[in-house]
């Protein structure tokens, strides 16, 4: 009904949308660009997309993922527009110490797995980050995450297979810096 009542223009219905959204999304961007201040500015982009192109929600389909598509789809377009991927990793592996000054609740024995689990990500390539991310961080299932970044299902799981794989040889080998 709340999306139907969207694709209608209503604004309460949207302004509804973003605050049971805006949290998730912004924690699923962060994740994956690993910076604060990029995190904001690409969920209020998502946001501004979705409300643009309202006339286009399928409410016979699933939200959540076609949310999803619009927020990887912002990332991707804001990692194109870095100058190249040695700078995307630079930036993500500075601005991971942001992230751990953030969990200094934690001790330090989880603070250095996490930070070995971060570098470790930051070393993969973006596409085995994003399905991780979505697989394990925001619990989608295979096909969810095929209709999100728009690949063959079999895709999704050879990228998730081979996303373990090249993290955990990261891990193992001590190559996560």
């Amino acid at each position: 009904k709340i999306l139907l009542s969207l694709k209608n223009g209503n604004l309460a219905a949207f302004e509804k949308i973003l605050l049971l959204y805006e949290d998730r999304i912004f924690n699923y961007i962060y994740h994956l660009v690993g910076q604060k201040q990029d995190a904001e500015d690409l969920t209020q982009e998502t946001f501004i997309k979705l409300y643009t192109h309202i006339k286009t929600i399928d409410v016979n389909k699933n939200f959540l993922v076609w949310l999803y598509k619009i927020a990887t789809n912002t990332v991707y377009d804001f990692w194109r527009r870095k100058k190249n991927k040695k700078e995307i990793l630079l930036d993500e592996l500075q601005n991971l110490e942001t992230i751990e000054a953030e969990t200094t609740y934690l001790n330090i024995e989880k603070q250095e797995v996490i930070r070995d689990v971060q570098n470790a990500l930051a070393k993969i390539k973006p596409i085995y980050r994003t399905v991780l991310l979505l697989f394990y961080k925001d619990n989608f299932t295979y096909k969810e995450i095929a209709k999100t970044l728009n690949l063959p299902l079999n895709t999704v799981k050879i990228y998730i297979h081979r996303a373990k794989k090249e993290l955990k040889e990261k891990l193992k080998n001590g190559k996560a810096y």
